[in-house]
């Protein structure tokens, strides 16, 4: 499980050619972060980009707007998304929706917890609450959404 006791990130404050940094011949910037977290995904250096799918994606995480990528089961779609984050220095985590994942994983839970010698039910965040904190990029079965306040 995440941790959701991170402190929130900053912004982005660098910005990269997609034209150096993806090898498209576009004059899109992007903002992208200057160091990698711990939930930055491993650059592969023999990915090879889809330019149209690599360019929704990259408006995706310009304009802090949901990006739907479609294809069959196994394709790839989940490691294009990774792989542009990679290069972004985003933070991206996957979250595959299927019976083990339930809402109070997505949104977060009452816990009862110790606080001065008194118990007491406390809010923990979710996944959805913690990646809008904490300025991460979401990759759920097919749709991306970046996350930032």
């Amino acid at each position: 499980m995440i941790d959701t006791m991170q402190t929130a990130q900053t912004l982005p404050t660098e910005t990269i050619s997609v034209r150096e940094v993806f090898g498209i011949d576009s004059d899109m910037e992007v903002k992208a972060f200057a160091e990698p977290n711990e939930h930055v995904p491993e650059v592969d250096p023999d990915y090879l980009f889809d330019k149209a799918t690599t360019l929704a994606i990259l408006a995706g995480f310009a304009r802090n707007r949901r990006v739907m990528v479609s294809g069959y089961h196994g394709t790839g779609k989940s490691t294009h998304i990774e792989q542009v984050a990679a290069r972004l220095n985003w933070p991206c985590v996957r979250v595959n929706l299927d019976s083990h994942v339930s809402r109070i994983d997505l949104v977060g839970k009452d816990a009862i917890v110790v606080k001065d010698g008194h118990t007491v039910t406390e809010f923990k965040d979710g996944i959805l609450p913690w990646a809008l904190q904490n300025n991460v990029a979401l990759s759920s079965t097919n749709t991306m959404q970046v996350a930032r306040t």
